[in-house]
């Protein structure tokens, strides 16, 4: 099986025409999901520092870094914005694969279109190739195991999904695109050391990717050759970076599933294993059958390749150091959840880390790991939420976080997010320009159309 080779031609047999309309307006939803987070991301330390440290080498470049400007090269834009869109932990996930494919696949887009003056219906084409690419490698790799190897999908199986989509811009016919991936066999990364103690590392694991992308499509432009199957070769992809992979899934309904409609967005801004179970809270606190006050304990079920991420070591988990370690808590997200009855970006700081009452309730929330939930993985992402009152004890399941395609969320869903997150940094006006560019994204003329409107105004 040439999986390699059948990927790249599905990727040049992608048509705007032939689209199905569910996946166009899908990906004008997606779109506007991510763009508004590196705007907003950029205020960060990590952000700061990254942008620093990637403008003493690269500036002089055309390619815009969101919300910053036009000044860098089209390789270190897409690593910026690809580090600032995953900063958040806000950005889409791909349920199936457990990875965030925009982040690497959009500022590979944005990069390689601002330099090819690429119009909106090959942004939707290459967007759709690129989530293709990426999901279905993430689904063959077996994530569980992938996880438990150590490696983060998003920047593995994202550096392939970006190459896809930077390839379609650069107009890279099958040979070339085929020596694009297999020079990024050698670029693939993305390790799960950073849980180790909150670091910023996971967050260049999209920007890498879409990097790396440029990088390889730049070269394979150029007449570079590559590894010939980089996917499916005895130390390729499938065989070097997990046990017990399902290569045929990476080639599954290639041109009939289309895994950009499969692709949810976050209504909080943390790791998606924990949705489900946030979900549950607020809904029980919005419905009046808890409140903060009488809740003595609160236990969570959940499926092996999140109870690592977000519940394991529980003491760990109930005592977050860093944002970036709250972002990974399930103790710290239900605890603000049931005392602040939301839970976004604003509640992730260290005020909240170092709150007396945030703390008490963490210890009160428990997380093990179900082998009967791992059953329905990854297919379902299933949580069990216990909650013991002192009057009362409820169980409730989830299977489907808020976002998916079992329980969307509408383009006006997320132009409030959007909203949310520029608002302070771009303006009214320029905000209901973006809002009506994207939503006639099919009919852009220069995506730099829409870049230009995503910097600062000063």
């Amino acid at each position: 099986m040439n999986i390699t080779e059948r990927i790249a031609e599905h990727c040049e047999s992608i048509k705007f025409s032939e689209l199905p309309n569910d996946v166009v307006e899908y990906c004008k939803i997606l779109i506007l999901d991510f763009i508004g987070i590196p705007v907003r991301s950029s205020d960060l330390e990590s952000s700061r520092s990254l942008y620093n440290g990637i403008s003493g080498i690269s500036k002089g470049g055309e390619c815009t870094a969101i919300p910053h400007g036009r000044q860098f090269l089209p390789q270190y834009a897409a690593l910026i914005n690809g580090a600032y869109g995953h900063s958040l932990d806000y950005d889409d996930t791909h349920r199936e694969s457990s990875i965030h494919p925009g982040a690497s696949v959009i500022p590979s887009i944005f990069a390689a279109g601002e330099v090819f003056g690429t119009d909106g219906k090959r942004l939707i084409e290459s967007m759709v190739a690129g989530y293709d690419v990426a999901c279905k490698l993430g689904m063959a790799v077996n994530p569980a195991e992938h996880y438990a190897h150590g490696f983060h999908g998003t920047g593995t199986c994202g550096v392939f999904g970006a190459t896809a989509a930077a390839g379609m811009i650069a107009d890279l016919n099958t040979s070339e695109l085929l020596n694009a991936f297999g020079i990024n066999i050698s670029q693939v990364a993305g390790s799960m050391q950073f849980l180790e103690n909150g670091s910023w590392n996971k967050r260049l694991h999209p920007g890498f990717a879409a990097h790396n992308a440029i990088l390889a499509v730049n070269l394979a432009k150029s007449g570079f050759i590559g590894a010939a199957k980089p996917i499916e070769g005895k130390y390729g992809f499938l065989n070097s970076y997990t046990h017990n992979p399902d290569p045929e899934k990476a080639i599954l309904g290639l041109g009939e599933r289309y895994e950009l409609v499969f692709t949810g967005v976050k209504p909080y801004p943390c790791c998606r294993y924990i949705h489900p179970a946030v979900d549950i809270v607020l809904q029980l606190l919005k419905e009046g059958a808890i409140s903060r006050e009488e809740v003595e304990r609160v236990d969570v079920e959940m499926v092996r390749a999140g109870y690592y991420i977000v519940g394991h070591p529980l003491e760990r988990k109930q005592n977050p150091q860093n944002v970036v370690d709250a972002q990974f808590s399930m103790p710290f997200a239900l605890a603000i959840a049931l005392l602040r009855g939301k839970l976004t970006v604003d509640e992730f700081n260290n005020h909240n880390l170092n709150d007396a009452e945030v703390k008490r309730m963490m210890k009160k929330v428990n997380v093990k790991h179900s082998e009967e939930l791992d059953r329905d993985y990854p297919q379902k992402w299933p949580v069990v939420v216990t909650i013991k009152t002192k009057h009362d004890k409820l169980v409730v399941r989830k299977d489907y976080p808020k976002g998916e395609p079992e329980d969307p969320v509408s383009f006006e869903d997320v132009a409030e997010k959007f909203k949310s997150l520029v608002n302070h940094k771009l303006g009214e006006e320029r905000v209901n320009e973006v809002l009506k560019i994207v939503r006639k994204l099919e009919k852009l003329g220069d995506v730099r159309e829409l870049t230009e409107l995503l910097i600062e105004e000063k």
